[in-house]
């Protein structure tokens, strides 16, 4: 059931607006950080944020889109918040102290309300320099996860219910990757032994799993910059996700908001990679349910029935919800 609650708050010149029971109980207890106007709750859900392609030290709008970030994750009370790859622009990490990480996402994501759990995956400018270094910064970090290159866990959706989380990297996987400057670092990489480990994960049979959902890197439809390209992603994974009915493929690359749902296939595609830079005259190059060139992130809840997406923009508009029924 979605949850909207009106109030009134007197900090804003008395005005009601709508807005999530989580925020009103946040607010109650001295927070004054704002709102997502219309962003909905689901009473009981696993809420979680996914964003996508920001490391680029605050700019391209990049601090507008955490500042309302951090808005709608305390909106919701989300548990944590996906990363969908290309952390750090343009060529990743030296190390895990390279001074990066604070420039580009310690120094920006620094409100209150985003110093929960990020789950990351490696995108392919994160390949640039020294990928591991993102992996180890999870010990530095009191918020950053990324344990391996390759992870997963599951999460309670409902009584007797979970999601199964499974997070790949997906370089080792486009043959077109191994043409770039990072060609070495890729080639050290057991392409063969991640897709048997994700097809074990993946095979798991348990009752209790109700999403199975994938995170990486590259999209395996896009309507973007790259639509044209050869659909290398696709030929790796869609057979492995239509086989082991993955609910949701959550991917960035491509930077912008986008939904599909192909026909006559079982797993939904979204895309947020919209984190700083975006063009905002881009037009859709391909079939998509929902396309925003728009710098923006997208908010998840999750029940053992239902699945609420709404992809938010970095001037804190919701513009679109989309319900998936399970």
């Amino acid at each position: 059931m979605k949850i909207v609650l009106c109030v009134a708050l007197l900090a804003l010149a008395g005005q009601a607006f709508c807005q999530t029971k989580d925020y009103k109980a946040e607010y109650v207890k001295g927070y004054r950080g704002g709102y997502i106007k219309g962003q909905e709750s689901v009473d009981g859900a696993l809420e979680f944020a996914a964003v996508g392609d920001f490391g680029r030290g605050g700019e391209y709008f990049q601090k507008d889109m955490a500042s309302n970030l951090a808005k709608a994750v305390t909106g919701v009370n989300a548990e944590f918040i996906v990363a969908t790859g290309d952390n750090i622009y343009p060529d990743g990490v030296k190390s895990v102290h390279d001074p990066l990480w604070n420039l580009s996402f310690e120094n920006v994501f620094y409100q209150y309300p985003l110093h929960r759990p990020w789950y990351a995956v490696l995108g392919n400018h994160d390949y640039h320099q020294n990928p591991q270094a993102e992996v180890d910064y999870s010990q530095v970090s009191g918020r950053w996860n990324m344990p391996a290159r390759y992870y997963s866990f599951k999460r309670r959706v409902g009584k007797n219910a979970e999601a199964l989380f499974v997070f790949i990297d997906t370089n080792p996987l486009e043959p077109s990757s191994y043409n770039s400057s990072y060609r070495d670092e890729l080639i050290k990489q057991d392409s063969t032994k991640q897709k048997q480990w994700l097809e074990k994960v993946l095979a798991d049979t348990s009752s209790t799993i109700k999403w199975k959902i994938v995170i990486g890197h590259h999209p395996l439809y896009t309507a973007g910059n790259r639509a044209l390209n050869k659909p290398e992603m696709r030929y790796s994974l869609e057979g492995l996700f239509e086989k082991y009915k993955v609910n949701i493929y959550l991917s960035g690359h491509e930077h912008h908001l986008q939904y599909y749902h192909p026909p006559q296939k079982f797993t939904h595609h979204f895309i947020s990679g919209a984190g700083s830079e975006a063009n905002e005259e881009l037009i859709p190059r391909g079939p998509v349910d929902f396309f925003a060139p728009i710098q923006g992130f997208m908010i998840f809840s999750l029940t053992d029935k239902t699945l609420l997406m709404q992809a938010i923009d970095r001037k804190g508009k919701v513009l679109k919800k989309i319900t998936i029924n399970n």
